[in-house]
């Protein structure tokens, strides 16, 4: 009861004397507390929002343009020294469809050499696309495009254009600024064909001809606008991204009153015309800041407090800005100019009242001073539970009790920001997570892990500095599996990745920490050694005992799903320091290395040495001829005879001879690898073929050699060609030859690969009339089921077989089971490389329908043929 009369007894006094002083400090107390310990977790939370905007956007960048530099190395890797027919668009599109299909963002393929060429892909919506090929040589300014519509035949035009690959910022820009090996980005600009705002991702390579190609992706910009359009940043913050030069690249916030396309025709246009009061008041101080990231700051526009953060996006050489931006007002309480109004007010009443409550003073301030002092703790975020306050004014009472109140409701907020702050965290480690991934899907190869091409050209470029640097040597070895692809095809795909796999594996446990084994692709694999001797022959001799315990490794079996298998593995190895040597010439170099190892028979280390220099020179030289030769037409073909059981002249066969003016007559095995390598088989196939006819249709006019037959050899890579057929057609058209009296000759190796398609095709031309020959029948791996399904006319026995045949029984069986073979089959024999009387009667005996070789005639020109007719009898019609 006494409490009781205390405090209506206080009441009164302070009605009377301090009624408003002590209402108005516990107002004042409580909305300063308030203010004062919010507004700092206030600006965190700020800040927090600022940059979770940011990383959305830097997120979408990254999403945007990294997976197009993987892509592009994946392109160019594919391409290789074979490059599409600027003709036929059909197997450039074949690759960059599901590309362009299976990317958001890529518009276009873009690809032009340094001799003119040019190649467009461009997806135009609902399975549409357009091809523009630009070949300057021959057409000039006439472009050929091709409109590719679902159900409907492709529709071809030519229309004259000013473009030029070469000029364009995306090939100039591949070839003069960007590293060896990395892509080039060019600045934002204005795609030719489309008129859309974009920019465009390119890397160079050199083709096996010496030409420069590069590809590029157009990649469009409208679609970063959809980071920043919807930017959530307090209540009305935008986010914006532009260029160094102050060009738009993601727009912030459409204003109301303004149209959706006319917002977005503001792509790479001045950030300054967009009409953005806030945005165009940022300007001046983000330049302020002379390119540099700027956490978080304020400026002034339209005389309102603002926040902006500026952070930097690297892509090339060239450099994006992020920058969020709004008002401070969305983040701070709207009554902290209420709670200093009412502190000022504190103070009067303070000084009026100090007069009266002289004796009250005491009393109050004791169980007050506790109460400020436990307010400070609560402000610096202190909430552990302070002592009792003691005190029999009931108002001083009800005050501690309301400020407990107020600290547990901070401490739980205080343990929610904490929650939400943790939510955060959680979500940037997951992004973080997100881009390790796709780090890792860009540096290492899927199957084994193993660095791939890309990392390998980085740590290759780091090995060859740091020789240089220390004056000491290192080593790269390129690493093929022997066989691999027999092993392949007999195993299945699946147990061949496992057998890859534990190569990686091998590999990985030989080499030093510091050293780099990487998989190139296929079976084909590669160690850098850094830190060798600074002398030769040392450090070629302890790459010789790393080759050594790897051939000793990758030689153990492999266990293989439940198989055991042995394979073997070729390597080549070449020595560096510095870089007196590029990267790609140090691959040349390897890979020639490996080849001979494979040549001096496979198992085996080989380095490279100045002889395989030579080797490739002269190879260089013999390509550069072999151009020079089908334009000044060096080549001339001689004719083998073919002649009946009976003696009489059947046939011939066309073979290709070159009468070099420096080499004189040029061996076929020497330039016909050669010609298979670079694709130039293909031209000299086509000049075969048609000499060969006009040949024939020549002889057609000599009674004696109407009905001779024209056996001409095909290569698989010419079979192959998707226009063969229409060549043969046009051959023999052009030159009036009859098909009847054509022959192809074709070797099993053809049947090894797609051997559907090969039916197919043999069908087409066997029903114009052109028969087939089956050269160097028994020496392949052709299955008898695949031969039965051939539209055969002849087999030909291997000069191999033939040559020991009267000493080798085997040799004598397998040409005996060739006859009975092709007889069983309905099909003729013939038997080339006889040489010996003794040879012939053996194979007359047998069953032999025809032979070829040194007894009946050596390869001759088309008049020394004529003098054959006089001795020999008749070709039967």
């Amino acid at each position: 009861m006494g409490s009781s009369r205390s405090a209506i007894s206080l009441r009164r006094t302070l009605l009377l004397r301090a009624l408003l002083l002590a209402f108005g400090s516990s107002l004042v107390v409580t909305i300063g507390f308030v203010a004062l310990g919010m507004l700092p977790v206030l600006e965190r939370v700020a800040e927090s929002d600022f940059n979770l905007a940011a990383e959305r956007v830097e997120a979408r960048l990254r999403q945007t343009f990294e997976p197009e530099e993987r892509q592009l190395a994946i392109s160019l890797a594919w391409i290789g020294a074979n490059l599409p027919d600027v003709d036929n668009p059909a197997r450039f599109n074949e690759y960059f469809m599901p590309v362009l299909t299976a990317s958001p963002y890529i518009t276009s393929v873009v690809a032009g050499t340094s001799t003119g060429q040019g190649w467009m892909l461009l997806q135009r919506g609902e399975g549409q696309w357009r091809n523009r090929l630009t070949d300057i040589p021959r057409w000039g300014q006439m472009q050929l495009f091709v409109d590719l519509v679902p159900g409907v035949k492709a529709q071809e035009r030519r229309e004259a254009m000013d473009y030029d690959a070469r000029k364009r910022p995306w090939f100039t820009g591949a070839l003069t600024e960007a590293a060896p090996g990395t892509v080039h980005w060019t600045r934002p600009y204005t795609f030719f064909t489309t008129g859309d705002p974009g920019i465009t991702a390119s890397r160079h390579t050199m083709l096996a001809d010496g030409r420069d190609l590069v590809i590029g992706f157009d990649l469009t910009l409208r679609d970063l606008s959809a980071a920043t359009l919807d930017a959530g940043v307090g209540r009305q913050g935008l986010a914006l991204i532009m260029t160094e030069d102050e060009r738009v690249l993601g727009l912030p916030r459409r204003p109301d009153g303004v149209g959706v396309d006319e917002w977005l025709g503001n792509v790479l246009l001045p950030v300054g015309t967009l009409g953005v009061d806030a945005v165009s008041d940022l300007l001046p101080v983000w330049r302020s800041a002379r390119g540099q990231p700027v956490g978080v700051a304020h400026f002034v526009s339209n005389g309102a407090r603002w926040l902006f953060s500026a952070r930097a996006y690297r892509l090339g050489r060239q450099t994006f800005w992020v920058l969020v931006l709004a008002p401070e007002a969305d983040f701070a309480p709207a009554w902290t100019a209420i709670g200093f109004g009412l502190a000022g007010g504190l103070l009067l009443l303070l000084a009026a009242a100090g007069t009266v409550a002289q004796v009250q003073a005491r009393i109050i301030a004791r169980p007050l001073e506790t109460l400020a002092a436990s307010s400070k703790r609560i402000g610096a975020l202190d909430f552990t539970p302070p002592g009792p306050v003691q005190s029999r004014i009931a108002e001083i009472a009800q005050l501690a009790q309301a400020q407990e109140s107020m600290r547990e409701l901070l401490h739980r907020n205080q343990l929610a920001l904490r929650d939400h702050a943790e939510r955060l965290n959680t979500q940037v480690r997951e992004l973080r997570d997100a881009e390790d991934r796709i780090n890792t899907l860009a540096f290492y190869d899927p199957l084994t892990g193993l660095p791939n091409r890309r990392l390998l050209s980085d740590r290759l470029q780091r090995a060859l500095t740091s020789c240089a640097r220390n004056h000491r040597k290192g080593a790269l070895l390129f690493i093929d599996l022997d066989n691999f692809k027999t092993l392949n095809d007999t195993l299945g795909h699946d147990l061949g990745d496992l057998l890859l796999k534990e190569m990686g594996v091998r590999l990985a446990a030989t080499i030093r920490e510091g050293d780099t084994a990487a998989r190139l692709g296929g079976d084909e694999f590669v160690l850098v050694l850094e830190g060798l001797s600074a002398d030769a022959d040392e450090a070629m001799a302890h790459t010789r005992g790393v080759g050594a315990k790897l051939l000793e490794a990758l030689n153990k079996p492999y266990q293989l799903g439940g198989h055991e298998t042995c394979s073997t593995a070729s390597i080549g190895a070449t020595l560096f320091e510095g870089h007196e040597v590029n990267i790609d010439e140090l691959f040349k170099q390897a890979d020639l290395a490996m080849y001979q190892a494979k040549a001096d028979g496979r198992n085996r280390l080989c380095f490279y040495g100045p002889a395989m220099q030579a080797q490739l020179s002269e190879r260089a030289a013999l390509e550069a001829d072999l151009r020079r030769a089908l334009t000044q037409e060096q080549f001339e073909l001689h004719y083998q005879p073919q002649v009946s059981s009976a003696g009489g002249l059947i046939g011939v066969e066309a073979l290709l001879r070159w009468n070099h003016p420096q080499r004189n007559m040029v061996s076929p095995l020497s330039f016909i690898p050669v010609a298979e390598d670079t694709g130039l088989i293909l031209d000299i196939g086509r000049w075969v073929l048609l000499a060969a006819c006009r040949q024939l249709a020549e002889w057609a006019d000599v009674p004696r050699l109407a009905a001779m037959t024209m056996s001409v050899n095909v290569s698989a890579r010419q079979f192959r060609h998707p226009d063969f057929v229409d060549e043969v057609k046009s051959a023999l058209e052009f030159t009036g030859a009859a098909s009847r009296l054509l022959r192809l000759e074709l070797t099993e190796s053809l049947l090894l690969e797609d051997v559907e398609t090969v039916i197919a095709r043999m069908h087409e031309l066997r029903a114009l009339g052109v028969g087939f020959s089956l050269d160097d029948f028994g020496t392949g791996y052709s299955s008898l089921s695949y031969l039965k399904r051939l539209p055969l006319t002849e087999l030909k026995i291997d000069m191999s077989f033939v040559r020991d045949v009267l000493v080798d029984p085997n040799d004598a069986a397998i040409a005996r089971t060739i006859i009975a073979l092709a007889h069983t089959m309905g099909l003729s024999v013939i038997a080339e490389g006889v040489e010996s009387e003794a040879q012939r009667s053996f194979l007359a005996h047998s069953g032999c329908d025809a032979y070829q070789g040194y007894l009946f005639g050596r390869p001759a020109p088309a008049a020394q043929i004529m003098l054959l007719v006089h001795s020999a009898p008749a070709v039967a019609s």
